[in-house]
């Protein structure tokens, strides 16, 4: 089960959460769940989430789309902001209670739990880059997987996406070598396009969302490369929907004329 805590919690003081019930506040256009996913829209949601993007925007994302989903299941048609919120609370602030629990293995120690999982067992996470200078401290990252397997009562998870650990062949895991990984496309050698992207991170900056939530890398090279000088042919530019261009249209096209 996710977990979403609200009332003295971290997962409310993490953007995603953060921002979406700052956001909710004075709402009341619509019903619950439409206004939840607007704010949510305007925090940087989207409907597929690009490759590469780091863990801290991953979990955001996460946050986001959940808490869509948690309006959904709580919205009947005449519940309020105010009373999804305190449903919430309800639900999820119960301290250390069920849910899921992200801890590192140090502060694994001591505990147990009915299920863990132990992503990213890999060379240079585990053990990670410094330890591999010493057989000593080798030993101890040793020890601290064996921390983390034994918190497990009932099932446990091993994973990794890069090389596989020394510890798994160690275990007498036959791991399989990562596969080959996509490389990122070759942004175009346009001023054009570098120019587009200076006023993607102005702007995204101004409204306190990712860049990519503006406009795709892919989307402002197609429009360097288009030069498009009318509304209605930057509409015709793939990845520009109508809400993108009544939002950013004119300010794309003032950069374009700079």
């Amino acid at each position: 089960m996710s977990r979403v805590k609200i009332t003295g919690s971290r997962r409310d003081s993490r953007d995603g959460a953060r921002q979406l019930l700052k956001g909710l506040r004075g709402a009341g256009f619509g019903s619950l769940a439409e206004e939840v996913r607007r704010v949510a829209r305007q925090q940087g949601l989207v409907d597929e989430v690009p490759d590469k993007l780091g863990e801290r925007e991953l979990v955001r994302q996460a946050d986001l789309a959940r808490l869509c989903k948690l309006a959904e299941e709580f919205d009947d048609g005449t519940k309020t902001v105010e009373q999804w919120i305190e449903w919430l609370r309800a639900r999820f602030a119960h301290g250390a209670e069920g849910g899921v629990h992200l801890l590192t293995l140090h502060r694994a120690k001591g505990l147990e739990f009915e299920a863990v999982f132990l992503p990213r067992i890999e060379e240079k996470e585990l053990p990670c880059k410094a330890a591999m200078r010493s057989p000593d401290q080798v030993a101890e990252e040793r020890r601290l997987l064996y921390v983390g397997m034994t918190r497990a009562k009932r099932h446990l998870a091993l994973t990794w996406a890069g090389k596989p650990s020394r510890f798994l062949l160690e275990l007498g895991v036959e791991a399989a070598p990562p596969s080959v990984r996509k490389t990122r496309a070759e942004e175009p050698d346009d001023p054009t396009y570098v120019a587009l992207k200076e006023w993607r991170l102005k702007r995204s900056k101004a409204d306190e969302i990712p860049a990519y939530v503006v406009f795709h890398n892919s989307t402002l090279a197609e429009i360097a490369s288009r030069r498009p000088q009318t509304i209605a042919e930057l509409a015709s530019v793939p990845g520009v929907g109508p809400a993108k261009l009544e939002r950013y249209g004119r300010d794309v096209l003032e950069a374009l004329a700079s």
